[in-house]
């Protein structure tokens, strides 16, 4: 039987328990190769880690933008599949709970008479996006290039904030979408610097997991 498969259905199958979108065929693999402890949520954090594993996503890269993704029964025994499990609910709770989650320590330079509000739109202020403008009076400094590994669409969480985090004028409505008017901080103008730091520490800490995890592929035969 092959090392990889359709992990969310069998054909034919009951799904009475259809809201986890683990087939019993998977439960039953998985528990027959690791260990019969292991549960269905277990495996879905199992396989939240291996989709950040970079062999697999580099194995994978061009069938994932047309096939459903294939999940290997990675290599290592329970030991690697528990450090992917553990990853994977780590990762889980930083992407879902980015509104909470720690803010990186970075520095502000913040002039004399200096704000945090966007005043048209942020901009790096170098080319390895280690300082970002946040206005004409205020930096965010210190940023490492690990705040940019992780990526989505090509582009790290903070740099998708820059991009997005624009006052924006429509020319029929005469609507002006600015940032600066959302709920979130509106009150507190700082929170922006909040939010920019806690977008940094999830491509930092992020980084580090995948950094961490084991080989999710077996050795290729030479």
């Amino acid at each position: 039987m092959s090392d990889e498969h359709d992990f969310f259905h069998t054909e034919g199958e009951d799904r009475e328990d259809d809201f986890n979108n683990i087939s019993d065929w998977s439960l039953k693999k998985f528990q027959e190769v690791y260990s019969s402890k292991i549960s269905k949520s277990d495996i879905w954090e199992y396989l939240y880690g291996v989709m950040h594993a970079p062999d697999w996503r580099a194995k994978f890269k061009n069938e994932l933008q047309k096939n459903l993704p294939r999940i290997p029964l990675v290599p290592g025994g329970l030991v690697a599949f528990r450090a992917f499990q553990e990853a994977g609910n780590e990762l889980f709770r930083l992407h879902a709970d980015f509104e909470t989650v720690p803010e990186a320590k970075l520095e502000i330079e913040l002039d004399d008479d200096g704000h945090y509000q966007i005043e048209e739109r942020m901009n790096w202020a170098d080319s390895n996006k280690s300082v970002l403008e946040i206005n004409s009076t205020c930096k965010l400094i210190g940023i490492p290039s690990s705040a940019h590994t992780y990526q989505i669409s090509g582009r790290s969480p903070l740099e998708w904030a820059v991009d997005s985090l624009r006052r924006k004028f429509d020319s029929e409505s005469g609507i002006v979408d600015d940032p600066n008017d959302w709920y979130v901080w509106e009150n507190d103008s700082f929170e922006l610097v909040r939010h920019l730091r806690r977008l940094a520490f999830i491509g930092i800490r992020t980084s580090e997991i995948v950094d961490s995890l084991p080989p999710s592929l077996p050795s290729e035969k030479i």
